[in-house]
């Protein structure tokens, strides 16, 4: 696989290679977890039929068929995860994701990528977040890169940076020649701010709020925003970003996540 990756950047020219990562060690703790609920599930159930309690025993078998599905939903999810997504390796100009004798190639110059970044409300450490990163590759099709990967919170990052690189500097000329630039269901020129048949002249823009992964484009004299939508619908969100920033540096606010 390693030479297959070698040869699939060469002809793609993504330039110098940087680093790979591979898929991120399983939580040791979830199948003790699962195995316990299972556990008490059998007894409670036992217990409760023993001593003529249905009720009692009803509510042990509900115990152990969640615990029965929640493990069978874990073993397919992070298995899935590792089998899909066995190698990541970034580039200059790019990245190669393989797995399964398959090798996806993404050159960042020309490929767009949506994300989805979840935090857990119980848990909000790097542990309790979830990455979902979808992106095209060279032949048209999304390749999804998720948390099954090792540092998911680097390479995601990386791979925007690359993408921002690429992109900004022809994304900025085609607004400096009076172009109109897609981020469906968004839009923007030099000029306004719009989303579908809607625009505001950036003058107009109150900020572009993110809060809990939804962005909301609030205008100035206006209760309701122009558009509030989840960040992941909005492509290539980290050059919209930076353009906005750009035509109205105090209108962007919240995290990036």
């Amino acid at each position: 696989m390693t030479e297959a990756v070698g040869v699939a950047a060469e002809r793609a020219r993504l330039g110098r290679y940087l680093r790979t990562y591979r898929p991120g060690p399983a939580d040791a703790g979830r199948p003790l977890v699962e195995a316990v609920v299972i556990a008490v599930g059998i007894v409670v159930a036992s217990i409760g039929f023993v001593v003529g309690v249905p009720a009692v025993g009803a509510l042990g078998i509900v115990a152990l068929l969640a615990g029965g599905v929640w493990s069978l939903w874990d073993l397919s999810r992070s298995g899935s995860a590792h089998r899909r997504e066995s190698r990541l390796d970034l580039y200059e100009q790019g990245m190669v994701a393989s797995g399964e004798g398959q090798v996806r190639v993404v050159r960042y110059d020309s490929t767009t990528v949506r994300r989805k970044i979840v935090h857990s409300a119980k848990d909000p450490a790097a542990e309790g977040v979830s990455y979902r990163y979808t992106i095209v590759d060279t032949d048209g099709e999304p390749v999804v890169l998720r948390h099954g990967i090792e540092c998911p919170r680097q390479w995601g990052v990386e791979i925007e940076q690359g993408i921002l690189h690429a992109q900004l500097p022809v994304a900025q000329a085609a607004l400096d020649a009076g172009q109109r630039l897609d981020f469906a269901p968004m839009w923007l020129t030099s000029r306004e701010l719009g989303t579908g048949s809607e625009s505001v002249p950036w003058s107009q823009v109150g900020d572009l709020a993110v809060v809990g992964g939804w962005l909301s484009v609030r205008v100035r004299g206006r209760a309701q925003p122009l558009e509030s939508l989840p960040l992941c619908l909005v492509p290539n969100y980290v050059v919209f970003r930076a353009l906005a920033e750009r035509l109205h540096p105090t209108s962007v606010t919240g995290t990036a996540g």
